[in-house]
């Protein structure tokens, strides 16, 4: 069933529908990372319902988000939430998939390139009978060494890539992103209580950057043993 929901409290709103994947706090987490100046032209690879342009329009000043997304019904989604929330000359949402993402856009033409991708390999866990949750689930359409070296392309010299991820493929990633002239800065680790291992992590890249790398202090979601945010996570969601 199709809703409408807050992405920020009595501001911002997102459409969304059970029948398919529905954004998470690792999507908002996302966007709250990244850094964006003013005019600047930033792509969201695979954005779902449009969490993270939404957002990123939304809360910065940049010359345009586009989201790139392969699944007709997300799409259509997409751009009605861009419309509900009057940012049409802000975010631009395209029908494609990651692997043709040169078909619409030239070399070295972002500031900025996010992802939040499917997490798990085809022979990893139970893939889900629902297509548009599998597709966003699992590397069925793409996998991460392939969203790497398209964004090594669309990025200049000193573009940003923003990531989040499992941390088990940790290690991949990293090798994944060093082959293709993009270099690690800084990462923040996500666990979801201060008695848990961190499972996820957010991570920034820069386009042809120098060596040099910080590991930022841990995101913990919720507090102690219940179900209630921290207050990191309260700020990031714009709720007390």
């Amino acid at each position: 069933m199709e809703e409408k929901h807050f992405l920020i409290p009595d501001n911002l709103k997102i459409i969304q529908n059970d029948d398919y994947f529905k954004f998470g706090t690792d999507s908002v987490l996302l966007a709250n990372y990244v850094k964006v100046k003013n005019n600047d032209k930033i792509i969201d690879l695979g954005s779902g319902s449009g969490v993270i342009p939404l957002l990123l329009a939304y809360k910065n000043k940049p010359k345009k988000v586009y989201g790139l997304e392969l699944q007709t019904p997300l799409v259509n989604m997409s751009k009605r939430s861009v419309a509900l929330n009057s940012l049409e000359d802000k975010i631009k949402i395209i029908e494609g998939n990651i692997q043709n993402v040169m078909d619409f856009f030239e070399d070295n033409e972002f500031d900025t390139v996010v992802t939040n991708p499917p997490y798990r390999p085809v022979n990893n866990g139970k893939v889900t009978e629902n297509k548009y949750k599998a597709i966003a689930r699992h590397e069925i359409e793409i996998d991460i060494e392939k969203i790497i070296r398209n964004t090594a392309r669309l990025l200049r010299a000193g573009g940003s890539f923003y990531l989040v991820h499992l941390t088990k493929r940790m290690p991949q990633i990293i090798f994944s992103l060093k082959e293709n002239n993009i270099e690690p800065k800084e990462m923040r680790l996500i666990q979801a209580r201060n008695n848990r291992a961190p499972d996820r992590f957010l991570l920034r890249a820069t386009m042809d950057g120098n060596p040099g790398f910080k590991v930022e202090n841990n995101i913990v979601e919720f507090k102690d043993k219940t179900d209630e945010y921290t207050d990191e996570i309260k700020k990031i969601y714009g709720v007390d």
